[in-house]
């Protein structure tokens, strides 16, 4: 049980870190951005540890939830990287979407 602690929890600092990090590079004209995401960063990270943790005695089952997650967290990084820049398109030039 502690085994799974000891390689989740810097692993959930580590990427609740570079998520608030990232959020502070793209800077979003809006505060209630970063409150979503991180909001859901820990939404899905709560959801996983539950998994995680339930299915650590069932042998292949755990771990898996965990690579979902941090695909799921690149993916959320690279959409927001997509809407800052489309944001920034849109304040520089006025395109009419």
């Amino acid at each position: 049980m502690f085994a799974f602690f000891k390689f989740m929890l810097p692993v959930l600092l580590l990427v609740l870190v570079l998520m608030g990090l990232w959020l502070s590079v793209l800077h979003f004209p809006w505060h209630w951005v970063t409150y979503i995401v991180m909001g859901l960063e820990i939404f899905t990270a709560t959801i996983v540890f539950s998994m995680e943790y339930q299915a650590q005695h069932i042998g292949g089952a755990s771990g898996w939830g965990s690579f979902g997650w941090l695909g799921f967290n690149v993916g959320l990084a690279m959409f927001l990287g997509l809407c800052r820049i489309a944001i920034w398109l849109y304040q520089r030039f006025e395109f009419q979407f």
